[in-house]
């Protein structure tokens, strides 16, 4: 059975050329190449105060483009007025030539659009398109997250497969959100993250839990990876949780962790998600946190697998998968001792359920 691992030992830190004590500018910078077989992508989110939320990202080789040598750039806008209707477009090409990804740090260029930042501030621009536009500034609240220092997982027996996510949890934003025939003033709170991988997601992992909790007192990052069947199912979870007043990373997970779950069956999508996740992470150092999400609402629901054309379904089975992912409005809880007193801290999240594989008593769901 191939495997799949954390690269968090001192030979992965020599091999990716990174200082495990601090993160430095450049690993925001490009990562990947662009043969075929990879992507990566430079994501940010926000959930604003005035009840419009946005998504906006920036990839060097379209999602369509991925199997072809070279870059095929484009970016993504999605803004939700208050009013929960949605402007602009997910994928919009431009010509290589018209773009550029720096490798020094985060400095994206796509046709007339752009994001730069240096882990502590980034400012995106997006130029009037599919009837939006965005000027948006995020300041970090947050120091950034690397799970085991490194942020990069392999897969495969010579560790042939990459799979990432580096991110700042927590950001103010502000700026102006341009929709619906008006400029609006915004200020909020967002999450930005920097992925890059060489393998599918649907051959990669079985499931995955990825969300972010904001309280009082802490930000939390969670990132529960299950890998696929040719993985042998191995969980490689991410958490972190920072400290509100100094930035700092105060825990991550060592990856010895618990998971408790109650499942509920979804109907369209035809699988049993869970209707809550109780997680026990427990290091060798006995640092303990509890973390605990229940959701109550179901934001979107994607049936890839029984809605898809028969041919598309055909070589989903071929494949061994059933593609369905779930969006959840959701309760969390973190809770740790601290000082000899027990800290529980709760709020709203939204997280997502990413669920590709079949149903399978060996996969921790």
């Amino acid at each position: 059975m191939a495997k799949a691992r954390l690269m968090d030992q001192p030979e992965d830190f020599k091999k990716l050329g990174i200082d495990p004590t601090k993160v430095q500018e450049w690993e925001d910078g490009r990562r990947d190449t662009d043969a075929p077989g990879t992507s990566e992508v430079w994501y940010f989110d926000a959930i604003l105060d005035d009840g419009s939320k946005a998504v906006i990202y920036f990839h060097p080789k379209s999602p369509y483009k991925l199997q072809e040598k070279g870059d095929y750039p484009d970016i993504g806008i999605y803004i939700t007025a208050p009013d929960g209707k949605m402007y602009g477009q997910q994928i919009i090409e431009y010509p290589a030539e018209e773009s550029s990804f720096g490798a020094e740090k985060c400095d994206v260029k796509v046709g007339p659009h752009s994001v730069a930042g240096n882990f502590k501030d980034y400012d995106i621009h997006i130029d009037p398109v599919a009837k939006v536009a965005a000027d948006l500034h995020f300041h970090a609240l947050v120091k950034p997250f690397r799970q085991g220092n490194s942020a990069v997982i392999t897969l495969g027996d010579n560790d042939e497969y990459h799979y990432t996510d580096l991110n700042v949890t927590k950001n103010a934003v502000t700026g102006t959100l341009t929709y619906n025939g008006e400029t609006h003033e915004v200020t909020g709170l967002g999450y930005h993250d920097h992925q890059w991988l060489n393998i599918s997601p649907i051959v990669a992992w079985h499931h995955w839990l990825w969300g972010h909790l904001y309280t009082e007192n802490y930000t939390v990052l969670i990132y529960d990876f299950v890998a696929a069947a040719q993985f042998d199912f191995k969980a490689i979870p991410f958490f972190g949780v920072m400290d509100n007043k100094t930035g700092e990373v105060i825990f991550q997970t060592d990856g010895n962790f618990d998971r408790k779950t109650e499942l509920e069956t979804q109907k369209d999508i035809k699988k049993a998600f869970p209707k809550k996740s109780e997680y026990t992470f427990k290091n060798k150092d006995g640092q303990t946190v509890k973390f605990t999400t229940e959701w109550k609402q179901e934001l979107e629901i994607r049936d890839m697998y029984w809605k898809a054309p028969a041919e598309v379904k055909e070589r989903y089975d071929k494949m061994g998968i059933q593609p369905g992912y779930m969006r959840y409005y959701a309760d969390g809880t973190l809770s740790f001792e601290k000082d000899g007193q027990t800290v529980t801290e709760s709020g709203d999240m939204i997280y997502e359920y990413n669920y590709g594989g079949k149903e399978d008593p060996r996969a921790h769901v």
